[in-house]
This record gives C-alpha cells, sequence and structure tokens, in this order.
C-alpha cells in the first residue's frame, strides 16, 4: 500500500517546522544563558559582603539558573532533532 507524494510533502513539512521550532528554542535558551552569565549578582561582586544575602544564596541562585538553563537546552535540542528525525522519514520513504 503506497501514500500519497502529498502526505511525504507534509512529512517533511511539519518535520522542518518541528525543528526551526526547536532551533529557535535553543537560539532563545543561548540568549537567556548570554543574560544571565553577564549579570553578577551583588554578593558575588562584594565577595559575600553585601547587605542582607550572602554568598551561599548568591550561589544557590545562580546554581538553579543553570539548571534551569541546561534542562531548557536539553529539552529544545531533543525537540530540533525529533524534527529532523521526522524530515528524514518523511523523505526516505518518499524515496524508496
Amino acid at each position: 500500500m503506497t501514500e500519497s507524494g502529498g502526505q511525504h510533502r507534509l512529512g517533511r513539512w511539519v518535520g522542518g517546522i518541528v525543528f526551526a521550532v526547536g532551533m529557535a528554542m535553543l537560539v532563545v535558551v543561548f540568549s537567556l544563558a548570554a543574560m544571565a552569565f553577564l549579570e553578577v549578582p551583588e554578593a558575588l561582586a562584594a565577595g559575600g559582603k553585601a547587605s542582607g544575602t550572602g554568598l551561599g544564596p548568591a550561589l544557590a541562585g545562580t546554581a538553579a539558573r543553570v539548571g534551569f538553563l541546561l534542562v531548557m537546552a536539553y529539552v529544545s535540542s531533543l525537540f530540533a532533532s525529533k524534527g529532523l528525525d521526522l524530515y528524514a522519514a518523511a523523505r526516505g520513504r518518499g524515496e524508496g
């Protein structure tokens, strides 16, 4: 049973769109990472002597940011790779 070429074309388009969305998500993650690491918390800049906060909470906040950025980067790269897989699967069936 063969599928029409339109369905393969649709699969390629959907795969391309999913890949593009994943890449856009990666761009957002990298821009957020750049903004997060360009901004130095006051407690770190003052060597832990800033009023009201110590070095520990500042480091914990930075570690939490890094963790969230890593999770976001992982999810967006999975999203982009699934788009590529979908595109390749639709393209491979159409040529066979």
